[in-house]
């Protein structure tokens, strides 16, 4: 066995002291590796379909958000990470790094489940940012006499966006037979429809139109869009503090404080 390894990887003592770490690396990375190309072929699954009755009975801890990202790269990036843990302190020992690398992938996976993913970060903006400009143009069509249904469909047709995507969702309900009061419902839970939402099915089953109220709902959604805005400007001056430090500190030690010790050390030579 000696003469394929190099001489430097052959232990002066024997090969019996070498073994058990040699094969504990081994079986180690070939474990994580198996599961790793495992899940990597796993079919992604959107968020969309996480609450499920068979996820229902997963523990919320371990179940995290409704909208986390999916299973499959959860336990993707939890085992890359447990990889790297036991790589890290599998030399401690093999019971050790395998038991701190499983700790790391399981520690891992449950807070991807917390984290808001960037897509849905993106979207739950943008609809912020398009809340106000589409209850103002429902309100004027509704004001200009269309009914319920022609202005939303309007709306749909003009705009884009993650918030035209739920409006038209509504319109697909009302066109496949659903009354306008039961569609509109399906967003009373929409962050930022909801209140609109409802107050617009309790119009349809009155035969009233709310256009003061859906003005008021674009007001308050405007002052929404304001307070983000502003959150996001003063997070700003928050995280360019780090490169402006790795920026200002060095140059600030090369051109005040270093000229100035090598002028004090040449003049004390000197001296």
């Amino acid at each position: 066995m000696n003469r394929w390894l190099p001489a430097r990887w052959i232990p002066q003592t024997s090969m019996i002291g070498v073994w058990p770490e040699l094969s504990g690396w081994v079986i180690g990375a070939a474990c994580f590796a198996a599961v790793a190309v495992a899940l990597a072929f796993v079919p992604s699954t959107s968020s969309s379909r996480i609450g499920r009755p068979a996820a229902r009975n997963v523990p919320r801890l371990i179940r995290g958000r409704r909208d986390a990202v999916p299973w499959s790269r959860r336990l993707l990036w939890g085992v890359i990470s447990g990889i790297a843990a036991t790589a890290l302190l599998l030399r401690v020992g093999l019971p050790a790094g395998l038991a701190a690398g499983l700790l790391v992938a399981l520690g891992a996976t449950v807070a991807l489940g917390w984290l808001e993913p960037g897509g849905v970060r993106s979207a739950r903006r943008r609809r912020i940012a398009d809340t106000p400009q589409a209850l103002d143009l429902l309100a004027s069509c509704l004001d200009a006499g269309l009914p319920v249904r022609a202005a939303l469909r309007a709306i749909v047709e003009t705009t884009d966006g993650p918030l035209s995507d739920d409006l038209r969702q509504v319109l697909r309900l009302t066109e496949l037979g659903h009354d306008d009061a039961s569609a509109w419902r399906t967003l009373a839970g929409h962050e930022q429809l909801g209140a609109a939402a409802s107050d617009l099915a309790r119009s349809v089953d009155s035969g009233t139109l709310l256009v003061e109220s859906l003005s008021t709902h674009a007001e308050l959604a405007r002052a929404e869009r304001r307070g983000l805005v502003e959150s996001a400007a003063r997070q700003v001056g928050v995280r360019s503090v780090l490169p402006l430090m790795l920026c200002f500190i060095p140059a600030f030690l090369l051109l005040g404080v270093v000229p100035t010790v090598v002028s004090a050390v040449m003049n004390a030579l000197a001296f």
